[in-house]
């Protein structure tokens, strides 16, 4: 999972996570994209020798292989999707996918990423909304990798900040209200109407002729 800023300033930028997109063409990417199809992934056995010929089944490892493969596009599909659902309008298109083709001649999804564009936000409250929404969106899924920890450390960091900002500007507001004068004169006339003895207290005399 990635995270990207778009607009505004505000002082807050969040990093940038995961590197070059799936899309990406530089020779570094392609050179990876490439090395992935041939390099098995943990988990994943490789039998011996190419995958089946066409028209011939598979050898008992080449299955277990294709099985072992299935499971693990199935687990990259399910955390990715995780992410898209938790992130909804903040998600940056759908899911890029890291593809291993199995000894069937058929592509399994080994690795996924998801791109969380926020917005700066024009108040410090939204500003802290993006940040929440962020945070879970990244630990959606029932196993957070390690790339997605770490992108829900960097919106702990911006919603402390947001709400220090929160936090600052209620105290400003509520300053700015009670030394406002037509503040201070209303609270005057709801104590009077409250109170119209003015909270003086006097002693009843009675007086016989």
């Amino acid at each position: 999972m990635s995270i990207s800023s778009i607009g505004g300033s505000h002082g807050y930028q969040p990093a940038s996570y995961g590197g070059h997109g799936s899309n990406c063409n530089c020779p570094a990417c392609s050179a990876a994209r490439l090395a992935a199809v041939a390099t098995p992934v943990p988990g994943v056995s490789t039998p011996a020798g190419t995958g089946a010929a066409p028209g011939k089944p598979l050898s008992p490892d080449q299955q277990k292989q294709v099985n072992e493969l299935k499971a693990r596009d199935t687990d990259v599909r399910q955390h990715e999707q995780a992410h898209i659902a938790a992130g909804g309008a903040i998600v940056s298109g759908g899911a890029n996918y890291t593809y291993q083709e199995g000894p069937d001649g058929k592509q399994y999804a080994i690795g996924g990423d998801v791109s969380i564009r926020m917005g700066s936000g024009d108040t410090p409250q939204e500003q802290l909304d993006n940040a929440r929404k962020v945070k879970a969106a990244a630990l959606a899924p029932v196993d957070p990798s390690g790339q997605d920890q770490s992108v829900a450390a960097q919106a702990d960091l911006l919603i402390s900040q947001a709400e220090s900002q929160v936090n600052a500007q209620q105290a400003q507001q509520l300053q700015q209200s009670q030394n406002n004068p037509v503040t201070a004169t209303a609270t005057a006339i709801f104590q009077a109407i409250a109170n119209p003895s003015g909270g003086k207290t006097g002693k009843s005399v009675d007086t016989y002729a």
